[in-house]
């Protein structure tokens, strides 16, 4: 229950700190391949983190290495041996408040670099890989379409109800390609 309490929090401390930025109207045609420089936030479960190959394997087509970094959780070797060339940030479970936002540590970080596409890929909606989308300042914020999620991203992949939750990874993979 003190956790919910705290959670709820943080999602009110964040609705408050980005009440004044308001969503540029942009064409997501070719907003996707337009991109230089990408932030992708690593599920933090790690039994999820194996479905995203296939998200990992399109971006590799798509972008140099070099301009993709990775927020992980912790230091997840098969990445860093499949993206040699990528930058790893790792955000640790003490390196976010009390109301689960991430700390300016991190957030300086992420903010170091400019990007141009953000993509998280948890399933679930987490304030802490939400919160890191959003203030990495990219034009364009991929996320799940869950609750919450339309306060941190600017295009939402939604579920089809009639297919596994592992399969989302597929569809956002799918939506990637056709911008």
């Amino acid at each position: 229950m003190f956790n919910g309490l705290r959670r709820a929090a943080g999602m009110q401390i964040s609705r408050f700190q980005f009440r004044k930025s308001r969503e540029k109207i942009l064409s997501f045609t070719r907003s996707v391949s337009d991109a230089r420089d990408v932030l992708v936030v690593m599920p933090l479960d790690r039994r999820q983190q194996f479905n995203t190959v296939l998200v990992i394997d399109l971006l590799r087509k798509k972008f140099r290495e070099e301009n993709i970094t990775f927020v992980t959780e912790e230091k997840n070797q098969e990445l860093r041996r499949m993206m040699p060339h990528s930058q790893f940030i790792s955000l640790l479970a003490s390196e976010t408040t009390l109301f689960y936002l991430p700390r300016r540590d991190v957030l300086r970080r992420v903010q170091r670099k400019s990007y141009d596409l953000a993509i998280d890929l948890n399933l679930d909606f987490l304030l802490p890989s939400a919160y890191i989308c959003k203030v990495s300042g990219a034009r364009v914020r991929i996320g799940f379409a869950v609750k919450h999620a339309s306060t941190f991203f600017n295009f939402q992949v939604h579920p089809d109800p009639h297919q596994p939750l592992h399969s989302m990874y597929d569809r956002l993979a799918s939506s990637l390609q056709m911008f």
